[in-house]
């Protein structure tokens, strides 16, 4: 059992307000049959954009960074600055992955403080998740009509 972090991107786009100017349709099949979906009725669009498996790193950056503690199961909304904040500090990492000051840069910005003798493959599965987790919070993620959503679970 670990920890997981969750990150979701909820988007309005009101497709039951004619004005929004919203049309197709949706198609969606799980095990073969359709599942009925009437666009005239979506009012959100969540995708989750990351999960993060055993990242005790990230959580210990949330605890460090968000004004309120982050419960098991919660969803809590985090601002676009937080999201900005996160992204910067994860493609600073990624910037110094090979530079001899790696470890002071992860623990100054992700506040995470790599063991000397960590193995490579963790150290790769560590970059690979904060890899992943800068995609998830580029700017090209972010819209207006969109909000950031961050859970645990533990």
């Amino acid at each position: 059992m670990g920890l997981d972090i969750y990150l979701s991107k909820k988007t309005f786009i009101g497709a039951m307000f004619k004005s929004c100017g919203i049309t197709g349709e949706i198609r969606l099949f799980k095990r073969g049959k359709k599942i009925p979906i009437n666009l005239d009725r979506v009012s959100y669009v969540i995708e989750d954009i990351y999960h993060g498996s055993k990242t005790h790193w990230l959580h210990h950056w949330l605890e460090m960074e968000l004004p309120e503690v982050l419960g098991n199961a919660e969803d809590q909304e985090i601002s676009k600055g937080l999201m900005d904040r996160l992204h910067q500090a994860c493609v600073d990492v990624l910037a110094h992955r090979n530079m001899t000051d790696f470890r002071e840069v992860c623990k100054e910005k992700l506040h995470c403080d790599l063991k000397p003798d960590l193995s490579d493959e963790a150290l790769n599965s560590f970059l690979d998740e904060v890899e992943e987790l800068a995609r998830a919070t580029s700017p090209s993620e972010k819209t207006d009509d969109a909000v950031f959503l961050i859970s645990a679970s533990w």
